[in-house]
């Protein structure tokens, strides 16, 4: 009898580095977006398309918080793993002399890490 593959994975300390990871690379991917040094589409393959639309409404409205201070550079990543698999993520980043936030949701499915919740203050 052929078992079927869990859409989440439980956490293990190897899946928690490779969220840690990914996450890490996502959200400097995402701060490249919205200082539109790459195009929303670059996302796709790691972001859910609910995610994605959000970070397309902040762009097409000019909602990304203090880009007119300059570039933005990740400074901090923390996640808090949580039972099914996911993990959710708390973030801070430069802006010329201001510090920002991120929050959101990484969850593990069978191809890997995806962003599926997104909020930059």
């Amino acid at each position: 009898m052929r078992a079927s593959c869990p859409q989440t994975l439980p956490p293990t300390v190897e899946s928690a580095s490779g969220a840690k990871r990914f996450t890490e690379q996502v959200l400097r991917l995402l701060l490249e977006v919205v200082d539109r040094r790459r195009s929303p589409g670059h996302l796709r393959a790691f972001v859910d398309a609910r995610a994605l639309a959000a970070i397309n409404t902040m762009l097409t409205q000019d909602l990304v918080p203090g880009r007119n201070l300059g570039s933005a550079t990740l400074s901090r990543v923390k996640l808090t793993p949580t039972d099914d698999g996911a993990a959710e993520v708390f973030a801070s980043y430069q802006r010329g002399p201001r510090t920002l936030a991120i929050a959101g949701r990484v969850e593990s499915t069978k191809d890997g890490w995806r962003l599926v919740a997104v909020r930059m203050f």
